[in-house]
């Protein structure tokens, strides 16, 4: 019996362990790379000190880029392949070019994929054929496989040295061929694979193929939230070290409580075998961009003595007095040369990277900084160009670092991956600070037990990703935090990540939201505001931070202030990372439009499984434009904070929010304005020292106060010098107060010769008519049909509109899609839903459908009209207005018609049986075609939201209708302004509509209806009305960040209850003329 269970077992294990031993390299999580270098810092070698200085590669002799055009060849299927190409002689001559590096998608070879968890293949690691469902698109494309090839010439100077083949970046696995000889195999799409090709190389013609797979075990650990792209999509290099070489060096340095002193250790690794003859090594250090006569005395010189094997790293030290310390602030970088010469003093490699004199360190629950609690202002970032994939060049990583610095942010968390080195060099070079993500998320496995990060065969891979990061990006300063990966669960391969990468290196804190046990900060994503202002009040030594927060997809950001008021408020919050910085849009020609280019999202490619425009959070858009939400960010993460001390007298309270620099880095501005425009403007000097609070003073003189004009003084610290990321004059830092005058209220007008108005009813309509205009008023439809002012028409509809009438209840369908509508005041309670109103699924947005809110009904419950005087007209209208989901809303609007041509509207709005949010209560309206200018007085310039207008400034703004509309890549709700005291929209010759509110109103002015922003999924598939279409409201619910996290918070949610919207209207003529003074007379 025994025997037999021997069988049966061995029976059970033979099977398995023959698929094990024929499972190819990539479907083997125990196989992560053949032959690869071991990880090493980043740097590059020269030939010369003077060479190395420039940091300009094209003039080192050790260097041979192998960028440009290859010889490219893809099959959908590995079957498919040709399995011979590397072999000498192969003919590749008839295979298509294709540019490296470059996502091979984007090119033209299969297609990008986006998902957010979801695998986009089966989820059954390691293995990566598995059957998927027939609509997913690696049924069509099971595993695409890219075969490259490319000759080079050897220069003749790499000769009798070790050649060093780089690979920055391949997508998710390869094997590498040099003139027929395989050479190696690697995964980790984010990390570089660097070989040691000497014994492959010859003089003259060489032959590199490199065969790359789209999906591999590897791709286990790559499910991040992003387009699944392929192909050679980062630098692949040459470099020509001597035969004996320093393979790897770490600069460490520690301090003296005052850090006046540091202590610098040089850790320097050898390639591992025996040395022929003695080599001298100099290290010099020296600041960055110094223009040096000769170079210093080196900090490091020593001899690696001839026939010694050095396995292990060289240890040296030396003092280093009055360093010059690394912040974000302050950037101060070195220089590092390490020079290689031989015996007899001939230079045989200089290696050239940055160093910054930095210490990072948590106690009492903060995060410090050489010897400062910090605050992370940060974001996320993705690898993402919109002609590029993930192909990204120098420029876009330098634009998006410039960036960065003009809008006050301060962190970047590498979501979720490790990015090309030239991006952290940036971050060096110009002071950002990193958080240094691992390449390990496998979400779509979810957090329980078949969580890979509780897998051990799974541990090699999780471990090596994580420390060969910490190896490749050890020596830059920025890097103050490493992160083991997102969203990957918890578990035991972590536990040894954490354990191996505290080690290794005890000097920087680590990170991990998914198993904080592991890590040195507490990580959440999307806490609300009170949840988290709870935490700072905690007694964990662990700061918290928030590694995702304010989901920026679509119209989002609010309440951002109230997240930063919570940090400010309690230092154990240290600050978060904004999800995310770009949109992830791609370029995709317009259907039917050739040559035109919208930015595509999820699905638009064909791509299944797909989470659609959810790939679209960013602050910014995915060809980096400015938007509101960069704005407030801007505002909200500025490093000064100003208060109101006592405002009568010109003093406010400046706090410099800063942890290293004085405010006096900067030129302070002020402006006194009178109703948006400025007549007062000066100087002040703000010597304020890193976390200091003091009292300035603002000379500016008391105003000549004009009847109803409202006073604001703006501050604002600007640069005084040119940068390299903003020019001299820009703002970094502002506020805005109103002067604490009260209003003078105006003297009543001269009374003028009045003309009466004259009165026509009939059944149907009534008409108002006075010496210079004509109103006219539809019993039917409750509202305004005509309006004409001295023969300009400023409101008409066709009758055609108004139609569905029942005689006996007075019941008028309004139909918002019709190219025939009625364009007078009519109630409005919908917005086409921002993405934040679906919280995956729920929040108020999938109500709104249900209940079909962009169409109402509007039943005339009673119109009266009311002569007060010869010069003034009454027209009441009562109206029940109701969806065809089933809600209801009654309103109730006063028309005053005066004299003078101007319309008081006075309207009520009460909702019923309502307990959901409500996404607004107000009216629409539409101006004819050819209106197509509007300026305000109120918050501006840029959009602004209830919960997101801390950035906006009461001032006078015009703009062109056209635009009002933002670059949302699915069209939303847009355009909205808050705090309006009047607004006007005037066609080319000025005449128009003044509209002026009794209480603040918001308003928006576009050339599209609610509904067409609701049904279009792009903004090429926008219907642009010729009419001005107006949204006036009473209020409306605020933004929060509810796509990914919180909804709005309860004080900018719109519930029930009654609302009130007070305004006049008022026509204009000659240009314009006149607004502000009317605004302040009305």
């Amino acid at each position: 019996m025994k025997f037999f269970v021997r069988l049966m077992l061995l029976a059970m294990v033979i099977p398995f362990f023959a698929k094990a031993q024929s499972r190819p390299e990539w479907e083997n999580e125990n196989i992560n790379y053949i032959n690869r270098e071991k990880a090493r810092n980043s740097w590059m070698p020269y030939g010369s000190e003077e060479q190395a200085v420039t940091e300009n590669l094209s003039l080192s002799p050790y260097y041979l880029n192998l960028n440009g055009t290859w010889k490219f060849n893809w099959v959908k299927h590995p079957d498919l392949r040709p399995v011979t190409f590397f072999q000498p002689g192969y003919d590749v001559t008839w295979w298509d070019n294709l540019e490296v590096p470059s996502c091979w998608q984007m090119k033209g070879y299969g297609i990008p994929v986006y998902t957010n968890v979801t695998y986009p293949h089966a989820a059954k690691p390691p293995y990566i054929m598995e059957p998927v469902p027939a609509d997913y698109t690696k049924y069509e494309y099971p595993n695409p496989v890219g075969s490259y090839v490319r000759e080079f010439v050897l220069p003749e100077n790499f000769m009798d040295r070790r050649t060093l083949l780089h690979f920055a970046g391949v997508e998710s696995a390869m094997h590498v061929w040099v003139n027929g000889i395989k050479v190696g195999y690697s995964e980790d799409s984010r990390l570089p694979a660097e070989f040691d090709i000497t014994k492959y190389v010859k003089p003259g013609k060489n032959t590199l193929a490199v065969e790359v797979y789209q999906w591999s075990d590897g791709s286990y650990l790559e499910d991040q939230d992003f387009w699944r792209m392929s192909g050679i999509y980062r630098d692949v290099y040459l470099l020509s070290v001597p035969g004996t070489y320093l393979r790897d060096y770490w600069l460490k340095a520690d301090f003296n409580s005052e850090f006046s002193k540091a202590d610098l250790t040089l850790e320097a690794g050898f390639a591992g075998f025996s040395l022929k003859e003695k080599l001298n090594l100099e290290v010099y250090l020296f600041p960055y961009g110094q223009k040096n006569e000769k170079l210093p005395d080196p900090v490091f010189s020593f001899a690696i003595n001839g026939g010694k094997t050095y396995k292990t790293p060289l240890i040296h030290k030396a003092s280093i007095i009055n360093p010059r310390l690394w912040s974000a602030e302050d950037p101060n970088l070195y220089h590092v040369l390490i020079v290689t010469k031989n015996k007899a003093g001939k230079i045989l490699m200089v290696q050239s990277s940055g160093f910054g004199f930095r210490k990072v360190e948590i106690k009492d629950q903060q995060l410090w900084v050489n010897g400062k609690s910090i605050k992370i202002k940060g974001v996320n970032r993705h690898d993402i160009d919109p002609n590029d994939g993930r192909a990204v060049s120098r420029a876009s990583m330098l634009r998006d670092v410039e960036l960065f610095k003009q809008f006050n942010i301060n962190t970047v968390r590498t979501s979720h991956y490790p990015n090309d080195p030239y991006f952290y060099s940036l971050c060096d070079r110009y002071g950002i600070f990193v958080i240094d993500e691992a390449n390990v998320e496998s979400h779509g496995m979810g957090y329980g037990d078949q969580s890979l990060g509780h897998v051990k065969s799974w541990q090699e891979a999780h471990v090596s990703r994580i420390m060969n990061m910490m190896e490749r990006d050890k020596n830059h300063p920025s890097v103050i935090m490493w992160s083991l990966g997102n969203e990957a669960g918890p578990g035991i391969n972590f536990e040894a990540a954490s354990a191996a990468l505290k080690k290794r290196d005890p000097s920087r804190p680590i990170h991990y939201e998914r198993y904080n046990e592991v890590a040195d900060v507490v990580s959440v994503m999307y806490p609300d505001v009170e949840w988290f202002a709870n935490q700072g009040k905690k007694d964990d030594p662990k700061p918290f931070f928030m590694c995702e927060y304010a989901h920026a997809m679509g119209n989002a950001v609010g309440n951002l202030k109230e997240y930063w008021e919570a940090i400010y408020a309690y230092p154990r919050l240290i600050g978060g990372c904004i999800w995310d910085w770009a949109d992830q849009g791609l370029y995709k020609e317009v259907p039917g439009k050739p040559g035109e280019y919208f930015l595509a999202y999820g699905g638009d490619f064909g791509d299944r499984p797909t989470d659609w425009n959810f790939c679209a959070n960013g602050l910014t858009t995915a060809d980096r434009k400015i938007t509101p939400k960069m704005e407030e960010v801007k505002r909200i993460y500025q490093n000064a904070l100003f208060d109101e001390s006592d405002l009568r007298n010109g003093e406010i309270l400046v706090t410099n929010r800063n942890s290293f620099i004085n405010l006096n880095k900067y030129k302070g501005l002020w402006e006194l304005s009178e109703d948006g425009v400025v007549i007062q403007s000066g100087d002040f000097f703000a010597d304020i020292e890193a976390g200091e609070i003091k009292k300035l003073k603002i000379d500016y003189k008391k105003p000549a106060l004009k009847p109803g004009c409202e006073y604001f003084l703006n501050v604002y610290l600007q640069l005084k010098t040119d940068e390299w990321w903003a020019k001299r004059g820009y703002t970094v830092a502002s506020a805005q107060f109103e002067l604490p005058y009260g209003m003078v209220k105006p003297a009543k007008e001269e009374q003028q010769q009045l003309f009466p108005l004259t009165v026509n009813e009939d059944k149907d309509i009534v008409q108002i008519t006075g010496r210079e205009f004509n109103v006219v008023f539809s019993r039917k439809a409750g509202t305004i049909i005509h309006w004409s002012h001295k023969g300009t028409i400023l409101l008409d509809t066709d009758l055609s509109a108004i139609h569905g009438i029942e005689p006996e209840t007075g019941l008028v369908f309004q139909d918002t899609v019709s190219k025939t509508r009625i364009t007078g005041p009519r109630t409005n309670v919908f917005r086409a839903p921002v993405d934040n109103d679906y919280i995956f699924g729920g929040g108020p947005g999938p109500v709104w459908q249900k209940m079909q809110l962009h169409t109402l009904s509007h039943r005339i419950k009673s119109f009266r009209v009311e002569k007060e005087s010869d010069f003034i007209v009454r027209v009441s209208v009562e109206i029940t207005s109701a969806s065809p989901g089933g809600f209801t809303v009654d309103s109730h609007y006063a028309y005053v018609v005066a004299e003078s041509g101007s319309i008081e509207v006075d309207l009520t709005i009460t909702p019923q049986d309502v307990d959901w949010m409500l996404p607004k209560l107000g009216l629409i309206m539409e101006m004819p075609a050819g209106f197509g200018k509007v300026t305000w007085l109120g918050a501006g310039p840029h959009e602004n939201y209830r919960d997101r207008k801390a950035s906006a400034k009461i001032g006078l703004y015009s703009k062109m209708v056209q635009d009002m509309t933002e670059d949302y890549i699915r069209p939303q709700d847009m355009g909205n302004r808050s705090d309006v005291r009047w607004f006007a929209v005037t066609d080319r010759k000025g005449a128009g509509i003044q509209f002026v509110g009794s209480e603040l109103l918001n308003f928006s002015a576009l050339h599209h209806l609610p509904l067409d922003l609701e049904k279009a999924n792009h903004p090429y598939e926008l219907v642009r009305q010729k009419e001005t279409i107006l949204t006036i409201d009473a209020e409306h619910l605020g933004l929060g960040g509810g796509s990914c996290g919180p909804g709005p918070m309860k004080q900018y949610q719109l519930n029930a209850g009654t609302v009130r919207l007070s305004f006049t209207m008022r026509p204009v003529m000659n240009g314009g003329s006149g607004l502000s003074e009317a605004g302040r007379v009305l």
